[in-house]
């Protein structure tokens, strides 16, 4: 072999591990540079962290436990408001069929009467006196005929007689029992008010002692509270009508994971959620999708019908509570809740038809957040239940 193909042979060797080498050099710089990226984020969640463990003082933590058993006093109380005007409304058709029904036996009542006086009137008279009144065989047929249709009306006014009677029993039975279940709901209103109102009592000497700064993280705290509040009794109401209209399809029973629900946010898993704990803290209604998801889509879980589209705002343009958010019915009893999502990334509107998997908008952090994360809820007749058993 000559030395001129050695030497480019080696050349050609030299150029290669060359590039094998600036190729692993970028290769690790960018590992490098991924990892330093990693760190900031994971140092900036600690720091988020912190940040909210700071505001959040001792005082602070346990007003927020009286805000959520203050919460579910008043989602008690609403529900048994929503009992009585269901037993009222109860109450008042079945007080008028108790009156219907009674007046109908009065008049059959009065007609027997007529019937048995005419009869007394008529003396000794019987059905064989009338059938041989006549002085023919038609004549005799005739009377035969009319006898009959009298002993009929008389055996069919027996029996409607019989069947009001029984009929206004039933009512007066109902009427009690409602009536028995409208004081003991009212006991129970009663009972409950007066707890939300110790409740409430404690929860203004806790935020008495609070700091200017913590009182107005607070009173963000309770807008969240109420914007939830009003969420669920708007959602509560669809639900009860679409029952009542008989338009909720087949309803989700028994194991939750038959709900046929894919995961909220594109890509992602359960494993992308930090806190898998229900609630994380009290007041929380749902999960957190938090590992990974800066810039990921938010998806339909199912198909379904979207009734609410909307950004919750102060007076001043800023973002509170859920921020931008999307919630949707799935017409099987269950409704779910997409919060905090980029401002002016939702793509779908009020009325419209999702299917599975379709694109609701980019996970962001708008509203009550403290870093970008996708609050997923899952509610049933409005209220919020532990979203988790449904997922993936």
């Amino acid at each position: 072999m000559s030395k001129k193909i050695i030497f480019v042979t080696i050349l050609i060797v030299l150029v290669l591990f060359t590039n094998i080498a600036i190729t692993l050099a970028a290769t690790k710089t960018e590992l490098q540079n991924q990892q330093s990226d990693l760190n900031s984020k994971i140092e900036n969640t600690k720091n988020e962290i912190s940040e909210v463990e700071e505001q959040m003082s001792t005082t602070m933590k346990q007003i927020q436990s009286l805000t959520a058993q203050i919460s579910e006093y008043e989602i008690q109380i609403d529900d048994l408001d929503k009992q009585l005007q269901e037993l009222e409304s109860s109450i008042a058709e079945t007080q008028v069929k108790l009156e219907e029904a009674e007046k109908k036996y009065n008049e059959q009542e009065s007609n027997l009467q007529a019937r048995i006086v005419a009869q007394y009137e008529a003396g000794e008279t019987t059905y064989l006196d009338v059938l041989l009144g006549g002085g023919s065989l038609w004549d005799m047929i005739s009377n035969w005929q009319v006898a009959s249709d009298i002993a009929e009306m008389d055996n069919r006014l027996l029996e409607q007689i019989e069947a009001n009677k029984i009929e206004i029993e039933e009512a007066k039975k109902t009427l009690e029992t409602n009536r028995q279940q409208v004081e003991t709901i009212k006991n129970n209103k009663q009972s409950t008010a007066q707890t939300l109102k110790s409740s409430q009592e404690t929860k203004e000497q806790y935020v008495s002692q609070l700091s200017q700064d913590e009182k107005s993280l607070q009173e963000e705290l309770d807008q969240f509270e109420a914007d939830k509040q009003a969420i669920q009794s708007e959602l509560a109401e669809l639900a009860r009508k679409e029952a009542a209209s008989g338009k909720s399809g087949t309803i989700i029973t028994g194991n939750p994971s038959a709900s046929g629900y894919i995961f909220p946010v594109a890509g992602l898993s359960k494993n992308n959620i930090n806190n898998r704990n229900y609630p994380s803290y009290p007041g929380h209604t749902g999960v957190d999708v938090n590992i990974n998801v800066v810039g990921k889509s938010v998806v339909a879980v199912k198909s379904g019908t979207v009734e609410i589209s909307t950004a919750l705002t102060n007076s001043n343009g800023t973002y509170r509570s859920y921020g931008e958010y999307v919630v949707i019915n799935h017409h099987d009893g269950t409704m779910t809740l997409y919060a905090h999502m980029i401002a002016g990334s939702r793509t779908v509107s009020k009325g419209q038809s999702v299917s599975q998997g379709q694109v609701l908008g980019i996970v962001g952090s708008t509203g009550r957040s403290t870093g970008t994360h996708l609050h997923f809820e899952v509610r049933i007749n409005g209220s919020a239940v532990n979203p988790l058993p449904y997922l993936p």
